[in-house]
């Protein structure tokens, strides 16, 4: 019996088409379509040559999207051994160079404790029940490992009402919030 796997499409760069698959059993939740079209809108004259880091990557849609656009090199983080085989499987469908990217299973927290390097774009698409308190350490965290000028990418729930300092854009679909900082 073949397992249901869902899909979800690069929308434009190199990769444009490709699909990334995978089980519902992994219990993720890509970034929806509008929203990733219009996030990928607002950064696209930082793409370029960047080193991203997806944070909470799941499907790692944002990461490769932004493979697809130009970026240099994604770090793609998460905490659980079987997403990130799935997003490795995917990246390898896909025939992406391996030297474009780095995979680490491990929680943020950890992550970010023990990384060293710098990042142009950082993508944060947390699960929307990681606690307030979390979020808003997770993003100063962030902050620290942030090139100047970098950018870094929220998303949650609209009603979780996060007060996040030097917000540079906010924009809502439905019950999701999503911040560029």
């Amino acid at each position: 019996m073949l397992k249901k796997l869902i899909t979800v499409k690069i929308i434009s760069g190199k990769y444009k088409n490709s699909l990334i698959k995978y089980s519902k059993k992994l219990k993720i939740k890509p970034t929806k379509s509008i929203i990733k079209k219009s996030l990928f809108e607002i950064i696209k004259n930082n793409i370029k040559n960047s080193v991203c880091l997806d944070l909470f990557a799941g499907t790692g849609a944002l990461g490769i999207e932004a493979l697809s656009r130009g970026a240099k090199l994604v770090f793609f983080i998460e905490k659980k051994k079987k997403i990130i085989k799935c997003i490795k499987k995917n990246l390898n469908k896909i025939n992406i160079n391996k030297e474009r990217y780095k995979t680490f299973y491990n929680g943020c927290v950890n992550f970010l404790n023990k990384n060293t390097n710098k990042f142009n774009i950082i993508f944060i698409d947390a699960p929307y029940i990681f606690f307030k308190t979390k979020i808003i350490k997770i993003i100063k965290a962030c902050k620290k490992i942030l090139k100047k000028n970098g950018i870094i990418y929220l998303e949650n729930y609209r009603n979780n009402n996060l007060y996040i300092k030097n917000i540079k854009k906010v924009k809502y679909k439905g019950k999701i919030a999503y911040y560029i900082l």
